[in-house]
């Protein structure tokens, strides 16, 4: 008996959601008919004034592109007149990673000349006929390699690590230290 009451009442509820559905899907459909084919912008959409300001915005954009900013230090920083001895040493590392330096050559007596390049941090073999950031190898010799980079020949020689800075040398010679106790 009670089987037949539990299936009346989901009978009479599925009938119910689908009448409100039914109600639901034609107020959606009739808000959609009440949309215009027409934009309300259709005219100024094409009017100069329209134009006119998205070419400003373009030319923005492009400007802020080009725009070069010249401070190298953090506007944002406290001390901006004394550099402090973290601020020169990362300074000397990132100039020391941004040339290209030849660490070393090797030739061997049977097998490849290798030239080892140094460029933005990372050291990397090179072989005659590769290609690296300056151009191609065309020769190694001892101390030296030979490259061609847009028609013209260059030679790029061993360069050892340029000295640090005085004032970031970390051993310095410390003198009779008095101690203030």
């Amino acid at each position: 008996m009670e089987n037949k009451y539990l299936r009346d009442f989901v009978v009479a509820a599925v009938v119910i959601l689908i009448i409100a559905f039914g109600i639901k899907d034609y107020y959606l459909f009739m808000e959609t008919i009440d949309i215009p084919t027409e934009s309300v912008y259709a005219k100024s959409a094409l009017s100069e004034n329209l134009l006119k300001q998205i070419q400003n915005i373009e030319n923005s954009i492009k400007n802020r592109k080009k725009f070069r900013f010249t401070v190298t230090k953090d506007p944002l920083e406290q001390n901006l007149i004394v550099k402090t001895r973290q601020d020169l040493e990362k300074q000397w590392r990132a100039e020391i990673e941004s040339m290209i330096r030849l660490e070393s050559t090797i030739i061997p007596k049977n097998g490849d000349k290798l030239a080892s390049i140094s460029y933005d941090g990372k050291t990397t073999l090179y072989k005659i006929g590769d290609s690296f950031e300056n151009g191609k190898i065309t020769d190694i010799q001892k101390g030296k390699i030979t490259y061609l980079y847009k028609g013209t020949t260059g030679v790029l020689k061993v360069k050892p690590l340029p000295p640090k800075p005085v004032a970031i040398k970390s051993k310095k010679t410390k003198k009779n230290r008095e101690l203030n106790w």
